[in-house]
């Protein structure tokens, strides 16, 4: 009863606006059996969001990758066309990653109406820009693991949501600023003041209210998740590098899986105790693991075999080991086509929290994603509105493509490039 008059009070509250809507993506890698009955698939996902773009588009994007024939090209196609329709599209990208990028960007900002900026993250922070997300017209913004590369598509299992409410485009439109800001030469102090000021007025045809508090913990918004009713908020990392008001992506994270009362589902790319180039061990993460299965909780993780063969194969071993958790190594066969450079991998970033609560995150597990480097998650609460979120791992867990961590094995490298 209470769902129901929650979604008559959405579709009533406001003449102007619709209400918010969320829709889970998941790329399935070809010749798999991967694919969720209540998942779209990215790519069209993304052609009707950017085909739909009258005023705006703004990609913050880790790198962009595409080859001849294959599915980002009519992404970018589209790209191209809604500029030459008088869109204004305007790409961010890390510059760690220009040797890929460089490969794809000059022909995009060839074109009219189509501008870009490289922010080298590591002078800002310390880190990368490593969230994947784009902004549609200030109304709806897709955010999630996939990066903006074919392989991303069609030959990575990866996992992204669509979110139609301007609400949500502003707090994205305010990130997103901030580092265009960012990468033109602005001081840090500059760059995020004038992105505290924005409101939806800042964005051509958005009509959010402009007094909209940013979507934090405390101040979520209702949504509609496949016709029922959910909530959800937004995260971002680093947190010393976030608008005022906005929450820290380890933080939530963590008061998350403190929180958890029965179970913590979680399917991420790699897992790993020690920031990039350092000896020194960050373990806020693994003790909170471990903290939630002495309590009871039963948590089950799946992480990919790009995690095994290194330094960090002990810990995850050693987690494995721990009350009541358990750990799984995803690993996919190779496509029949022959060999794919940086694929085949389970590139997804998410966590399920007892059935009901769930945190979509462009951020792997090791300390630099939430401690230097850019990031942003999306956080849903609802049984409902978690359930795709739920099959996936269901489906995963149960899969063909995913075998226990065995702890006497001494698990190779996997061949990446």
């Amino acid at each position: 009863m209470k769902k129901n008059l929650l979604v008559i009070l959405l579709l009533c509250a406001e003449p102007v606006l619709k209400a918010a809507e969320i829709e889970f993506a998941e790329s399935v890698p070809e010749e798999t059996v991967y694919g969720s009955t209540l998942t779209a698939r990215p790519d069209q996902m993304w052609l009707e969001m950017i085909n739909g773009a009258v005023k705006t588009l703004e990609f913050e994007e880790f790198y962009i990758a595409d080859k001849p024939g294959e599915v980002l090209e009519p992404v970018l196609t589209a790209v191209r066309a809604a500029a030459a329709r008088g869109v204004k599209v305007r790409f961010i990208v890390e510059k760690a990653m220009m040797g890929e990028t460089s490969k794809v960007l000059p022909g995009l900002t060839a074109e009219n109406n189509i501008e870009a900026r490289v922010i080298e993250f590591k002078k800002i922070a310390g880190g990368i820009q490593h969230s994947k997300f784009f902004v549609a017209d200030g109304r709806e913004v897709y955010v999630g693991s996939q990066n903006f590369d074919w392989r991303s598509l069609s030959q990575i299992h990866e996992v992204g949501a669509r979110v139609r409410s301007e609400r949500a485009a502003l707090d994205f439109g305010r990130i997103f600023e901030a580092d265009w800001a960012l990468a033109g030469g602005a001081d840090t102090k500059t760059a995020f003041e004038k992105a505290d000021k924005l409101t939806a007025a800042s964005f051509e045809g958005a009509a959010a209210p402009a007094t909209a508090k940013p979507l934090n913990a405390a101040n979520p918004e209702a949504v509609l998740v496949r016709g029922a009713a959910a909530s959800y908020h937004l995260a971002f990392s680093p947190s010393g590098f976030i608008p005022s008001g906005f929450d820290g992506e380890l933080s939530v994270m963590l008061r998350m899986i403190k929180n958890a009362k029965k179970s913590i589902h979680a399917q991420v790319m790699t897992y790993s105790l020690f920031p990039y180039g350092k000896k020194t061990r960050w373990d806020e993460l693994d003790k909170a693991l471990r903290a939630a299965g002495k309590r009871g909780v039963k948590v089950e993780l799946i992480f990919s075999d790009w995690a095994m063969g290194g330094k960090d194969e002990k810990d995850i071993k050693a987690l494995s080991q721990a009350k009541n958790v358990s750990v799984k190594i995803a690993s996919f066969p190779q496509n029949s086509k022959g060999f794919i450079p940086f694929s085949r991998v389970d590139h997804s970033k998410y966590l399920v929290f007892d059935g009901n609560k769930g945190l979509l995150s462009t951020s792997n597990w090791a300390p630099d994603y939430f401690l230097n480097t850019r990031g942003a998650a999306l956080i849903v609460e609802g049984e409902a509105g978690v359930a795709p979120l739920e099959d996936i791992f269901e489906r995963s867990w149960t899969g063909p493509y995913v075998a226990p961590v065995d702890p006497g094995k001494d698990y190779k490298p996997v061949k990446k490039n």
